[in-house]
């Protein structure tokens, strides 16, 4: 058995990041575990890479390919979007934030990330000679450990805040500490995060730079934080502390970036461009993940305005039938996923079946899902009734943007475009719903569509559809319009083949259409295709540009944000 093999089935698997965090902090008494913690690791990276393919993202953490002066523009709009924030800010109406209460709060939540500040630059040093990129690096993590003067260490300026609001919490290596119920299971997965990746510095140097990039850049909006403590009477030191030391001029920000700049362009002069695009890619990443990882912003979020949170209760019934289902499922996916392997992680579950439309935001009554638990269907009997009903009410919750609220690591995998946007928003709704659920179809994948090259306009390029439905949705659509391909005629239902052929067909497609269509009506999807090639196949406006939230975004920009959603822990600190 390899090594990934044994992480993936051995003792350690399907613990909770809870228990991962203390088995990292006591490594020494875990010496098998490594191989658990490497694949931990990779598997962080890896949803944030796949979450730079949604389209859905907001367009400052889109990949996009290095050059110095597009990553210092980039940069720039990062920061002066965080300016803006930090301007428009007022304590008094903090939108998550609202009452002393909830500060103190987010201040226990924070505590196993900011009691482990610098983790993810602990092994940064190796023995013997270093570089400069290595030597900025390091000098980042001697400042976060206070520069050898426990009066000056991060960890411990953040505990002494702790203690003067009357937190009093465990050794932090202890069992106590892990299993304590005041903290959030997600509490613990950015800080896992970091710890895991630090594990290996020579397999995720890249990763480590771009991490370093996102922490110690986006220190700027922690004015806000000051802000808000002082609002309320609070210590702002360790927030004040870190908007001095992480700036962008000379502090750690700037360190930062000089960093990515260095190290890629030893990589250009050293293996070439197509390398050091290959490393930038990898420093992205490292990026997205830490500004991605975890959802305590939005279970601190969703705790305020509801505290009993259906989703979680969903996630605990997954975890309870895990043990079994996982190996029930044979070879069936779910967002290019076998549906086994998502079982290890609940938030991704959740995610898939939502994506998959399997589960209609807001609807029950129109997932296919509860159709699989009735008497005909093949998990008959697999929940209880009051089980169901969570799972209802979990559905129901999802309804409206800024009340959708899935368990760790996950934003929904589409996007809600009301019924008032037309007959455009509802035809890009239905592709961004299908997007996971077509993956792995036999068609998609031989059948080709030719439209315009999304890389190059004026340009045509023919692909499967499969490929198609990977652009944006606005992309595929255009090339269904395509006359060439003889699939759809606008303006005329009737006479495409894409109505007559497949919808009215009996085929996987039809049937995948024939649910009720989310937010538009009592209508199916079907109907919402057809409707849109009666029209003459209007494409949508692009959505405007958007930036993403955090715990201390304005209300204005919160409420202009389509899907409310928060990523990560909302916030640097």
């Amino acid at each position: 058995m390899t090594e990934q093999a044994a992480a993936e089935h051995g003792p350690y698997h399907g613990l909770r990041d809870r228990d991962y965090f203390h088995i990292m902090l006591n490594l020494d008494s875990f010496e098998d575990f490594r191989p658990t913690a490497k694949l931990l690791a990779e598997r962080f990276l890896e949803r944030a890479s796949r979450r730079q393919d949604d389209p859905g993202l907001e367009p400052e953490l889109r990949a996009f390919p290095y050059s110095r002066q597009a990553f210092e523009t980039r940069l720039d709009e990062v920061y002066q979007g965080l300016v803006e924030d930090v301007n428009r800010y007022e304590a008094a109406r903090s939108w998550t934030m609202r009452t002393r209460e909830d500060v103190i709060e987010w201040i226990r939540q924070m505590a196993p990330f900011n009691q482990t500040d610098g983790a993810w630059l602990r092994t940064i040093a190796p023995v013997g000679p270093v570089d400069e990129v290595r030597a900025l690096l390091f000098a980042i993590y001697v400042d976060e450990l206070g520069g050898g003067n426990p009066a000056l260490h991060h960890a411990n300026i953040y505990t002494e805040l702790m203690d003067s609001v009357g937190i009093v919490l465990p050794d932090l290596r202890s069992r106590a500490y892990a299993d304590n119920p005041d903290l959030l299971d997600s509490a613990f997965t950015l800080p896992l995060f970091q710890l895991v990746v630090s594990e290996f510095p020579q397999d995720f140097y890249p990763e480590i730079i771009g991490m370093t990039q996102y922490l110690e850049w986006s220190s700027v909006e922690l004015r806000n934080m000051v802000l808000l403590n002082k609002h309320f009477g609070l210590d702002p030191h360790f927030y004040e502390m870190h908007v001095a030391i992480d700036n962008a001029a000379s502090g750690h920000g700037d360190m930062a970036k000089r960093a990515v700049e260095l190290y890629l362009e030893q990589v250009r002069v050293d293996v070439g461009e197509d390398a050091m695009q290959a490393e930038w890619a990898r420093i992205w990443n490292g990026y997205v993940a830490f500004a991605t990882t975890g959802t305590l912003a939005q279970d601190m979020a969703a705790r305020r305005r509801q505290p009993s949170n259906p989703a979680e209760k969903v996630a605990a019934i997954i975890r309870d039938r895990a043990p079994k289902a996982r190996l029930n499922h044979g070879s069936k996916r779910l967002g290019g996923k076998l549906v086994n392997d998502l079982f290890a992680d609940p938030a991704e579950l959740m995610a898939a079946l939502v994506g998959g439309g399997l589960i209609v935001a807001g609807d029950p009554a129109a997932s296919p899902f509860f159709d699989l638990v009735t008497p005909k269907g093949p998990m008959y009997k697999i929940f209880s009734d009051a089980e169901l009903e969570t799972w209802r009410e979990w559905t129901r919750s999802l309804a409206s943007p800024r009340e959708r609220r899935l368990v760790p690591e996950h934003q929904l995998p589409l996007t809600t475009y009301p019924q008032a946007g037309g007959v455009a928003e509802r035809m890009r709704l239905l592709i961004d719903t299908m997007r996971a659920r077509q993956q792995g179809a036999a068609a998609h994948a031989t059948e080709k569509l030719t439209g315009p090259d999304p890389a190059n306009p004026g340009e045509t390029v023919a692909q499967p559809v499969s490929w198609w439905f990977e652009q944006p949705a606005h992309d595929l659509m255009r090339a269904l319009a395509t006359a060439g391909n003889g699939w759809v005629t606008p303006g005329d239902a009737e006479a495409s083949p894409f109505v007559t052929d497949l919808l009215r067909g009996h085929n996987a497609m039809s049937r995948a259409l024939r649910g009720k269509a989310t937010d538009a009506g009592d209508i199916s999807w079907a109907d919402v295709a057809v409707e849109w090639i009666t029209a003459g196949c209007p494409l949508p406006q692009e959505q405007p540009a958007v930036r993403p939230l955090t715990l201390l975004t304005p209300p204005e920009r919160v409420a202009a944000h389509p899907t409310g959603q928060l990523h990560g822990s909302g916030s640097v600190h």
